[in-house]
């Protein structure tokens, strides 16, 4: 199951990087090189660099006029606490207790390892602000400020758009053991098929109360998963061969979505 779910994470970040936009990443290149240009005191060649980012954020910007944020990047890391339900549960209790007492920095070091998910961060070019500050920076050059230029372009490459969409592998591993377990269900089953299926219930149940203790997702939508498990268990209970019960609980799945934090960055 882990293995699948590790393919899952790298699937879904190698279909982002389809989207990756060349003439942004050739504009961020040629801005970077723009700025080591002039740590040589290579002013033409700076202007050249920054004349050809130009041209390529204004052919970006004509090709496709509804993009906001140009991709240039794509990364997944992976945070998976080596961590029981009862532990976490603990640890909650006490996070409580110190919230309580007002140890604010206490908790913050007490939750943090508390997290079991994938991240795949998009970094992208704000082609609404881009544009306009490489044209600020020419005449800079033009008229002998080189370290105004430096620290305009060392502004310009610090402002990017981070977008992070965080996928709880305790979902994914409970969306893989339903996954397994309609596979066992479409087939007659004697008692230990029977008793396997069971256990595929039983590990599903297990990952979606992690899920939920660690915060992922709302109460009401695990009692959903709980409710629908329940009545996929009392249908497959006959070692019959079985079908069509998993439908609902796919699309709980599916719907669950992902959870996205968008932010701005910009080094000053």
């Amino acid at each position: 199951v882990q293995n699948q779910v590790n393919q899952e994470g790298h699937e879904i970040a190698k279909d982002k990087r389809k989207n990756l936009e060349e003439d942004a990443l050739i504009a961020l290149d040629k801005t970077s090189k723009a700025l080591q240009a002039l740590d040589e005191n290579k002013s033409d060649e700076a202007l050249k660099l920054l004349s050809e980012t130009s041209t390529k954020l204004k052919k970006l910007i004509k090709d496709k006029p509804e993009l906001a944020n140009a991709p240039v990047a794509v990364s997944l890391e992976t945070y998976d606490a080596v961590i029981d339900l009862s532990t976490i549960l603990e640890t909650q209790r006490i996070a409580t207790h110190l919230l309580i007492d007002g140890e604010i920095q206490a908790v913050k070091t007490l939750l943090e390892p508390i997290r079991s998910e994938m991240v795949v961060t998009t970094t992208s070019l704000p082609l609404a602000t881009y544009p306009d500050a490489i044209a600020e920076i020419t005449p800079l050059i033009n008229d002998g400020k080189t370290e105004e230029a430096k620290q305009a372009l060392q502004t310009v490459l610090g402002t990017v758009v981070i977008e992070e969409e965080i996928l709880p592998l305790p979902i994914l591993r409970a969306e893989m053991f339903i996954k397994l377990a309609e596979i066992k269900a479409k087939i007659k089953r004697n008692a230990l098929e029977q008793g396997e299926l069971n256990d595929l219930f039983s590990a599903a149940i297990y990952e979606l109360a992690v899920a939920e203790a660690m915060g992922y997702g709302d109460t009401g939508t695990y009692a959903e998963f709980a409710k629908e498990i329940s009545k996929i268990k009392e249908e497959t209970n006959n070692k019959k061969a079985s079908s069509g019960f998993f439908d609902t609980i796919k699309d709980l799945f599916h719907s669950f979505g992902s959870k996205e934090n968008n932010k701005s960055l910009e080094d000053k």
